[in-house]
């Protein structure tokens, strides 16, 4: 946790600071403010009256009634701040309206048009984001941003979309700044991985876990000290490649035979079960047909064909070896699975995945927890609104050096 400074001159990472702290604690008192944050008394109730007149922060009545001067709790004002989170997916284009104290306000999920290029879709991110804004009602000035997640590799820093394998008519974009000309709101560009672990913190009570993102790829982050890591690239995370099991078949496709993307992203998936006669195999450019066919698997799972739940079952204890390798070598406490596909791999995936991951570790763990994310489909893209709330309204230390 980031603590203040009582130099004067640093009043604005100060206020940071303070607000960050109301926004991840709601109903924090500031004498609760004052100790976490290092932070004088004095110093505290000026940050607060100040986030107060400006609308910021509300005072709520206090819960507990005791003797002597009670103290006030502080949240802030849902309603004073809002960003924008879209994560494209090749199957579906996610947008949601969060506001400054986490809440999705908002959601609009479109299926993304297969022929569609860098520009139109840049075009139908920004229509689709001001028909969001305008449909709620908000004041274009209160949004803060807009927060595009998506798969990678990226160049955050540039802004760019590298040549990520699942949208292969992606070469070298400049999504940040096209959108940037589109909205006229600052954009900020992150890996659908980064947004859904960030997504996740927010939410979680757990500052330190493994993130697992199942969509149309597999990608993992690392959240230590309530920090997600992004290494030097900022493309942490490509675990696709991970060999699960050396025995498994060659399925003709993209992925590496054996892989950790060979057992569970929907076009695995869904290539194995045409093999066993499940299903009709689909054009494999198809993403949307891939994403339908797989929930059509899923659903034959939930009601007991046992070729669809075999296929799931040996998908679930090949994924439980890729996330041992990773646990063996983090050391984590907690894994967390989320994104796209999840909630509808959850049922057959969970169960196994609680038991074969802890046989898969070098120090046994009975602590180790493997649980599912409580948050939806539109994880990513509501990190990607987080990612926006935070490179505003978060404390950041770099404030802190001259120039």
């Amino acid at each position: 946790m980031l603590r203040g400074t009582n130099l004067p001159r640093l009043g604005d990472y100060n206020q940071a600071v303070i607000l960050d702290l109301i926004r991840r604690e709601p109903g924090t008192s500031r004498a609760e403010l004052q100790r976490s944050s290092g932070l004088a008394s004095q110093t505290v109730s000026n940050i607060a009256r100040r986030l107060i007149d400006a609308g910021m922060v509300r005072e709520s009545e206090p819960t507990e009634v005791i003797r002597g001067r009670p103290s006030i709790p502080l949240t802030v004002n849902a309603d004073s701040a809002f960003a924008v989170g879209v994560h494209v997916d090749p199957a579906l284009l996610t947008l949601v309206l969060v506001d400054v104290a986490g809440q999705v306000r908002h959601r609009q999920q479109l299926r993304m048009p297969q022929t569609a290029g860098p520009n139109e879709l840049t075009s139908l991110i920004a229509v689709s984001a001001g028909r969001l804004i305008r449909e709620f009602g908000i004041d274009r000035e209160k949004v803060l941003g807009l927060g595009v997640a998506v798969p990678g590799p990226l160049d955050v820093r540039a802004g760019v979309v590298l040549r990520p394998p699942q949208l292969p008519t992606w070469h070298d974009v400049h999504l940040r700044a096209d959108l940037h000309d589109a909205t006229g709101m600052p954009v900020l560009l992150d890996k659908d991985v980064t947004a859904a672990a960030t997504a996740e913190l927010r939410n979680s009570a757990s500052p330190d876990f493994l993130f697992i993102y199942l969509g149309s790829g597999v990608g993992a982050s690392v959240v230590i000290g309530g920090q997600v890591l992004r290494g030097d690239s900022n493309n942490i995370g490509e675990i696709g490649d991970i060999l699960v099991d050396p025995t498994a078949e060659d399925l003709g496709w993209g992925g590496r035979r054996g892989g950790m993307a060979a057992a569970c992203v929907p076009e695995a998936l869904v290539i194995q079960a045409a093999q066993a006669g499940l299903l009709p195999l689909p054009d494999l450019q198809d993403y949307l047909a891939l994403d339908d066919a797989c929930t059509t698997l899923t659903r034959l799972a939930a009601d007991g064909d046992p070729t669809a739940s075999h296929l799931l079952d040996r998908a679930a204890r090949r994924v439980a070896v890729g996330i041992g390798v990773l646990v063996n070598f983090l050391d984590v406490p907690r894994v967390v699975l989320g994104g796209p596909t999840w909630s509808r791999l959850s049922a057959a995936f969970l169960p196994v995945l609680q038991e074969s991951v802890r046989a898969e570790l070098v120090v046994p763990r009975d602590s180790l927890a493997v649980v599912g994310s409580a948050l939806s489909e539109q994880i990513a893209a509501q990190g990607a609104a987080e990612l926006v709330m935070d490179h505003f309204l978060a404390p950041h230390a770099s404030v802190l050096l001259m120039e």
